[in-house]
């Protein structure tokens, strides 16, 4: 791993409902972007996650600005939560649900998602060059920026993974300057548990495990992890199993209160369409009052038996007890709010207890201790003081007397994930990272020959040794270079090395390597092509062009009575793979020595049905 810092790391969140975005250099501190356009004074610390069109498809506004724009004009269209409808199965489910906000195709979506993060990218460029004083002054581009961002645990298709870089590429991260750059880096459950092991205030003994539970505006995310190292400079901690995901957020508070709404709205038809505006539902569901609700209900102090909010465009004195409206305000109980909240807990309690049921199911007696909450809805005190109580009333076998707490500033919890990571790589020499293991989500390998042995080779593909009179080879073998549920050190490449032979005089420096992937338990994974369960996920092409002849390997296959010796060479590389959380990564060594000629010196042709194949997640 190069041990070059860059002068700027920036990280990015992108979530489903609000964006997150901080950078740091090598000697400043993490510095959070809070002067989004359309904010006012009030200095948001995430922008929200939106944007409205005008009907020609230009866009008219987007985050905070899209407040004062008014979407009700003809033609004008507002988007949200285009972010999950990247997947195609989340974008089918909607469609079929009826939903009229969904994007018409996965096209569509990456369209939106390209659109708002290059107004990300406009504006932290913007802000980032004005407080390091170079706005006027050339600007960022001659600098080493890296850019590194988050994805959903939920995402476990290389598809979405390959498009959702696509589209950062075409926002224009990493492109600005030759040493800018960007990452796909950590899942957001995992970035989570890094902020927890470096900021929070419990003291983790070694060896200790904890759970973080990453519940966002779309999505809820956990990590269950084990503390490696105890020492609060240089923390770590290993994933015990694979980091999962689950459909389960704020946004879907927002969907029953609008249901709600709605419901005692259809009742009086009339009494709406006479005496409350048009978009009073919108309105209401996108107040501030009804944001401040979400965020401060279970607190003790804000508890109370009904809770009033004011409807924008409604006269003071207008009251109407069927539709739960007193002097302009619309009353709610606390039953009916709590009623928004408790499937998402039920659901996020469903999850917990399966992570925990996969500890006592492998015959691990280690205690959860703590449970950390982060995001959106993981900062409702509601939803901790439920969580809390579900498991003092029913304690799990691993988790008997665990505490459930906050995180230390949960709403920006995955951006100050990434960003701890780095520097924690950064003050090593690139040799320590928080995550010091993880645990792989699904089985890989490379298809190689292997020498036929008529017992381990039957009924497979053969071909002769065009070198050696006799030898055959079993072709479309599969080698794994790392299985299902194995650890994975990510400072630690998996190596696959190669040797081709060269007949005298041959100059062939561009070899193909197909790679496979497999969602099958180790047990059953299968040894070649000709068996199911293994799917192609690319093509990697390996260009080794600039190497002489005389780096081989030189072989003097001697003669016999019978035949004529003869030379052939051998050209011996390696194919490191960097299996990450969210991505798959390739490099070429020659030598011992990352390979980098005058051109590209390894290409991926990804396929399209191998990087569809999702991992079960649960």
């Amino acid at each position: 791993m190069s041990t070059e810092l860059p002068d700027i790391a920036v990280a990015i969140d992108l979530g489903t409902t609000y964006t997150g975005v901080a950078w740091m250099t090598p000697r400043t501190p993490i510095q959070v972007i809070s002067d989004w356009p359309g904010s006012g004074d009030r200095g948001e610390r995430k922008v929200p996650t939106q944007l409205i069109y005008h009907g020609n498809g230009e866009l008219s506004s987007w985050g905070f600005q899209c407040a004062d724009d008014d979407d009700g004009t003809p033609g004008k269209t507002r988007r949200e939560f285009f972010k999950i409808f990247m997947e195609a199965d989340t974008l089918a489910s909607a469609q079929e649900q009826g939903l009229s906000s969904a994007p018409s195709s996965i096209y569509e979506a990456q369209r939106f998602v390209t659109d708002y993060l290059r107004q990300i990218y406009a504006h932290v460029k913007l802000s980032i060059e004005t407080e390091i004083g170079r706005r006027h002054m050339g600007g960022w581009t001659g600098m080493s920026v890296e850019f590194v961002f988050s994805v959903p645990t939920t995402w476990t298709s290389l598809s979405v993974i390959n498009t959702f870089k696509t589209v950062v590429q075409n926002a224009g991260f990493g492109m600005e300057g030759p040493r800018h750059s960007f990452q796909v880096d950590l899942t957001e459950a995992e970035a989570a548990a890094v902020a927890t092991l470096k900021t929070s205030a419990v003291v983790f003994e070694m060896g200790s495990l904890f759970l973080t539970v990453d519940a966002g505006g779309g999505t809820t995310d956990l990590a269950l992890m084990q503390v490696t190292s105890s020492d609060q400079t240089i923390p770590q901690m290993s994933s015990l199993h694979p980091v999962s995901g689950v459909g389960i957020g704020a946004s879907v508070i927002d969907r029953l209160f609008l249901r709600l709404v709605t419901a005692r709205a259809a009742a009086y038809p009339d009494v709406v369409a006479t005496a409350l505006p048009p978009d009073f539902l919108i309105r209401l569901t996108r107040s501030h009052q009804f944001r401040t609700l979400k965020h401060k209900f279970g607190e003790p102090a804000y508890m109370q038996p009904v809770f009033r909010i004011p409807l924008e465009g409604v006269a003071h004195d207008f009251t109407h007890l069927g539709l739960g409206i007193e002097n302009g305000r619309m009353l709610f109980s606390i039953q009916e709010i709590q009623s928004l909240f408790d499937p998402q807990v039920e659901g996020i309690v469903k999850k917990i207890v399966e992570e925990l049921d996969w500890l006592r199911d492998t015959g691990r007696p280690q205690q959860v201790q703590h449970m950390v909450l982060s995001g959106g809805l993981g900062s409702s005190a509601y939803v901790r003081d439920q969580l809390q109580q579900r498991f003092l009333s029913y304690p799990h076998p691993n988790a008997s007397r665990v505490a459930v707490i906050p995180c230390s500033d949960p709403q920006l919890v995955v951006v100050r994930g990434l960003l701890y990571d780095r520097q924690q790589r950064w003050n090593t020499g690139g040799t320590t990272s928080v995550l010091a293991a993880r645990v792989a989500r699904a089985s890989y390998g490379v298809i190689v020959q292997e020498v036929y042995s008529p017992a381990l080779h039957f009924n497979e593909d053969l071909q002769p040794d065009p070198f050696e009179k006799g030898k055959k080879w079993a072709v479309n073998q599969i080698q794994w270079l790392i299985r299902k549920g194995d650890v994975i050190n990510p400072n630690v490449p998996l190596v696959k090395s190669f040797a081709i032979s060269l007949a005298e005089g041959e100059l062939t420096r561009a070899w193909d390597s197909r790679i496979v992937i497999s969602h099958n338990e180790p047990t059953f994974l299968p040894r070649s092509m000709k068996q199911a369960g293994a799917t192609k996920i690319c093509d990697l092409r390996s260009n080794l062009d600039g190497v002489r002849q005389e780096q081989l390997v030189l072989k003097n296959k001697r003669g016999t009575c019978f035949s004529r010796g003869h030379r052939f060479y051998i050209c011996q590389f390696d194919i490191r793979v960097i299996v990450a959380p969210a991505d798959l990564r390739f490099e070429l060594w020659f030598a011992g020595q990352k390979f980098s000629g005058n051109h590209e010196p390894i290409s991926v042709t990804w396929d399209t049905e191998g990087t569809n194949v999702k991992a079960k997640i649960g």
